[in-house]
């Protein structure tokens, strides 16, 4: 087979710190990052070995962008994710002052009738203030728990909206976090705090760090499929969506 024939067009970035073959797919363009010594030939055999997995990707990525185009509104009864569960949204305009409540069969949403701007315009934006608020809570308090098991300290913690990651650790000790994560299961959450908290040991991905990871996450891999397989469920606005009321992860600490 003339494997070059069967190449797909991609950009090719090399790295001299780079020891891997990474693939970027993004919905109209393919990025291939190497090392600078690996060979032009070993770089399109392994694109080709990936061919239906990047086409399968892109699709996915053209369809999710196609559904963003479309406004979602949030009204009475909308779904919300929360620790990967469904709650209805309930919603008053009467209130003297607006709040959002957690409780057993919903999230309640408050708003102030001193709001003047459009009703599906102030939803968005208090319920989006609501979950960064409580996210960065959750946040601190389970990296909390973890660096004490992990024998590691950030210097803080923060949440950010980030389009292509879940969290983020600097050589600084900032931990990052994107603030959908709060719509993932606790599991799911707490794989992320490790992976982050495990770079202030290790800055790479070297196979000390999976080790590292795995020392306090054996289920890791679980974490990381299920992040690949509904990761893009976890957006904002929420999509909608009438299969089950849990995301479901199979795995255990």
């Amino acid at each position: 087979m003339n494997i070059k024939h069967n190449v797909p067009e991609y950009i090719l970035q090399r790295s001299a710190r780079r020891r891997t073959i990474e693939i970027q797919v993004r919905p109209d363009s393919i990025r291939v990052l190497a090392p600078k010594r690996v060979a032009q030939a070993r770089i399109d055999s392994f694109v080709v070995e990936k061919t239906d997995w990047i086409r399968t990707r892109q699709q996915e990525l053209l369809l999710r962008r196609s559904s963003q185009l479309a406004p979602v509104l949030l009204e009475q009864d909308s779904q919300l994710l929360w620790l990967g569960e469904r709650f209805k949204l309930c919603i008053s305009d009467r209130a003297t002052q607006t709040r959002v409540q957690l409780l057993p069969d919903g999230i309640k949403l408050e708003l102030s009738r001193r709001i003047r701007k459009p009703q599906s315009e102030a939803v968005l934006e208090q319920l989006e203030h609501w979950y960064r608020e409580q996210a960065l809570q959750l946040f601190q308090q389970r990296v909390n728990d973890w660096s004490g098991l992990m024998g590691v300290v950030p210097s803080t913690v923060v949440v950010r909206s980030y389009r292509r990651k879940w969290g983020c650790c600097n050589s600084r000790g900032v931990v990052s976090f994107n603030w959908l994560l709060i719509m993932a299961p606790l599991n799911i959450i707490d794989y992320v705090i490790v992976h982050e908290l495990s770079h202030l040991r290790e800055m790479n991905h070297s196979p000390r760090f999976w080790l590292e990871v795995e020392k306090f996450y054996p289920d890791y891999p679980k974490a990381k499929v299920w992040l690949n397989d509904q990761g893009r469920g976890l957006q904002w606005p929420p999509v909608q969506s009438d299969v089950g009321n849990r995301l479901n992860f199979q795995g255990s600490l």
